[in-house]
């Protein structure tokens, strides 16, 4: 039988505390404590730190009294009474913060060498268009902090403030201003350019030495969020490399461990430090996730997460307005955008879905797209074994991304079938596209195992894939439309990218002799996923490579399809070809480097309907890209009339690779494109890196017990 839901319980094999600790009471069963009691320190003045307890610096809490307590002396649960006093608390310092902000920023700015306006136009664009999808900080005691900075030299950062912190956020949101109004109106000596570079630098700086003091969770949250904004910017290892240390951080303080459970141990912690600890554990975990994607690499931040409940007592922010913000003076483009009326801002709930939706991704990752779970599945001595890795997962993520969804809450949810006129918030919107991706990610292994996608279960996960495919195109006109792709997210761009991959696919297969390709590029909505990956890139450099990937094997589908039609003329060949195709800086980038070789053999090539599988040769110049991509309607012939009037395609020996980011750390190229790799060396060969190829057997998965579970939910739901 399939395994529990992921949603519902961890991908973790952790032994699951009792229902009793899970409620907030430690269970009293004999004097010796649990181990994480045993591993955590404290120190005199009530700090936390994780070392465990063979560490030479480690700082046991005073057990013996916790140890002796009786279950009446532990700390018993909130009465729903207390629960709801201590909630109203937090929304009411929420709000009075947010009143705040304005000192709080004019208190600021000069810490920062900014002026206040141009801190202030920073900081809206962060809680606007950042902030609301991992929530790295805790806006209201960040603001606190802020108020209650000290302009004497050489004094402390307030508790959960730092000036690191600040110049981090402001740093990041830097890209989004309107440069030329912005000199204009502030009167400033800076170039744009300059303007990036030395708030960039001043982060990095001031990162650099917090990083020499104590962890702190300010330190955290600014390193989490230049860890997001290298990856924007296309510097991978540095984005990596930020992410690592703030999760070693999270670690080193506790952030993992059981925080209401802590207040036995820690007097001094607050409600509002419960709240920020468990907060920042969630940011955690759900950014390591898209990290994750991104990179192409295996998670790093996987404790249980079954000790760090998924509620929140603040949620103020589900209730608080939210609307876009495109500055204090729009470009023309924001400008000609529609009325955006203030909408409840659902930030918190937002926030519980992606977590949750983080934990199947998890799974995912761990037991589909990992070097291990590949291994098993090619593992041919325990022939026995192999219909159970390839279905078990397989069919408990399926489950579990349908029970995900199934009880999506409604305000959450968008519904590709009867689009609305304006989009909900960004987050949202984000929480709907990564939703779909995830699907694509899921069944995209079906279709790269399948010979004869004519077969039933090929079959099925190939429509899935398209209709996966449509819901994400539909989503980002819709987001196109309501807030332009001036603001558009990284991950949203990775989304339109997956969308890419299989879009790609159906364009090889449908691409007729009588048609020309940029008809059907538009008439399948390539094009449209191409305009957003492209645009995006023009403010994001990361994503260039994933331009460039997509570009590449587009190019040679078309040249392949071409000189399958020998009448043409090679001028007309490669003047059609190269319609579609990189630049010469782009082919370097699209590359596939050793490490997608050793996943996938063929990945150099490109499909050829005459059999004649040569490698891209084409350098001819990108088109100039058009101001705004062309929107399709919101029903596109995607979605469509799927069953027997779309070709499914043949056997597929290439796919592109699902991390367009990925990179390899293995030298000594020259024989890692040999696909004769036994399981086990493969293994090793892609040490922390996904699989950006793997292989499901399509018929090793029981669609009849996929359906049943369907049926079952469907009728319930009635």
């Amino acid at each position: 039988m399939p395994a529990t839901s992921p949603v519902a319980s961890s991908a973790s094999s952790t032994t699951r505390l009792s229902d009793h600790s899970r409620n907030g009471v430690l269970p009293y069963r004999s004097p010796r404590p649990i181990k994480w009691e045993a591993d955590i320190s404290v120190d005199d003045r009530g700090s936390i730190s994780f070392h465990g307890s063979t560490s030479a610096v480690h700082e046991p809490p005073n057990l013996a009294q916790a140890v002796q307590m009786s279950p009446e002396q532990i700390k018993s649960p909130r009465s729903q009474q207390q629960e709801e006093q201590v909630k109203q608390d937090l929304r009411q310092n929420a709000h009075q913060q947010r009143q705040l902000e304005g000192f709080a920023i004019a208190n600021t700015a000069p810490h920062i060498n900014l002026p206040k306006e141009v801190s202030e136009e920073l900081l809206k664009f962060h809680w606007c268009w950042i902030h609301p999808l991992f929530v790295f900080v805790y806006r209201p005691a960040f603001t606190r902090g802020m108020t209650l900075v000290n302009s004497q030299p050489g004094s402390p950062d307030p508790p959960y403030y730092s000036e690191t912190l600040l110049k981090v956020m402001t740093s990041h949101c830097a890209r989004f201003l309107n440069h030329d109004i912005y000199q204009q109106h502030f009167n400033t000596r800076h170039t744009p350019t300059e303007f990036m570079q030395q708030t960039t630098h001043e982060a990095r700086v001031s990162l650099a030495m917090e990083t020499l003091n104590s962890s702190s969770v300010s330190t955290i949250q600014a390193l989490l969020q230049q860890s997001a904004r290298e990856i924007v910017f296309g510097r991978a290892s540095q984005g990596w490399m930020y992410g690592g240390m703030a999760f070693r951080m999270a670690f080193d303080m506790g952030i993992h461990l059981p925080c209401d459970k802590l207040q036995n141990f820690v007097k001094s912690l607050s409600d509002e430090d419960i709240e920020i600890r468990k907060r920042l554990f969630w940011s955690c975990y759900t950014w390591d996730k898209v990290l994750s994607l991104y990179l192409g690499r295996m998670p790093a931040f996987t404790p249980s997460t079954d000790d760090v409940p998924l509620s929140f007592l603040d949620d103020f922010t589900d209730t608080a307005t939210w609307s876009p913000y495109y500055g204090e003076a729009p470009d023309t483009q924001a400008r000609a955008l529609p009325h955006y009326p203030p909408t409840p801002g659902h930030i918190v709930s937002c926030f519980q879905q992606l977590s949750k939706l983080c934990i199947i991704i998890n799974d995912l990752m761990q037991n589909v797209y990992s070097a291990e779970a590949a291994a098993k599945r090619n593992e041919e001595a325990y022939p026995a074994d192999t219909k159970e890795n390839h279905e078990e997962p397989f069919v408990r993520i399926s489950r579990s991304l349908h029970d995900w969804w199934l009880v999506l809450p409604s305000h959450l949810r968008v519904n590709v079938d009867r689009v609305p006129k304006l989009a909900p918030p960004i987050h949202i919107m984000s929480l709907n596209l990564l939703y779909h991706t995830v699907v694509v990610l899921l069944h995209r292994p079906i279709v790269l195992a399948s010979q004869d996608v004519q077969a039933q279960n090929s079959a099925r996960s190939y429509s899935t894939c398209l209709y996966a495919t449509a819901a994400i195109h539909d989503l980002l006109v819709l987001q196109a439309n309501t807030f332009g792709l001036g603001q558009i997210s990284y991950l949203n761009a990775y989304c339109a990218y997956m969308a890419a991959t299989i879009s790609v696919l159906r364009f090889e297969r449908e691409l007729r002799s009588d048609e020309d390709h940029s008809i059907t590029s538009q008439r399948i909505g390539l094009d449209y996923l191409l305009n957003v990956i492209s645009r995006s890139a023009s403010n994001m450099p990361g994503l260039e490579r994933s331009d460039a990937i997509i570009k590449k094997r587009m190019t040679g589908v078309v040249d392949a399809h071409l000189r399958a039609h020998s009448h043409l003329s090679p001028h007309s060949i490669a003047e059609q070809a190269g319609a579609v195709g990189p630049s010469t800086d782009q082919m370097v980038l699209a590359q596939a480097n050793p490490f997608q070789q050793i996943s996938n053999p063929g990945v150099g090539h490109i499909f050829d309907p005459t059999d004649h599988i040569q490698p891209i040769k084409h350098e001819s110049e990108t088109p100039s890209i058009p101001a705004q991509p062309v929107s399709m309607p919101y029903t596109t012939t995607l979605a469509a009339n799927l069953q027997g009037q779309m070709p499914l395609p043949a056997f597929v020996d290439d796919f592109l690779p699902a991390f367009p980011g990925q990179q390899f750390p293995v030298g000594s190229e020259y024989y890692l494109s040999s696909s004769d790799f036994d399981p086990q060396a493969r293994m090793s060969l892609m040490g922390f890196n996904l699989d950006p190829h793997p292989k499901l057997d399509p018929s090793a998965i029981n669609w009849n017990l996929m359906d049943s579970v369907s049926m079952q939910d469907s009728t319930r739901n009635m």
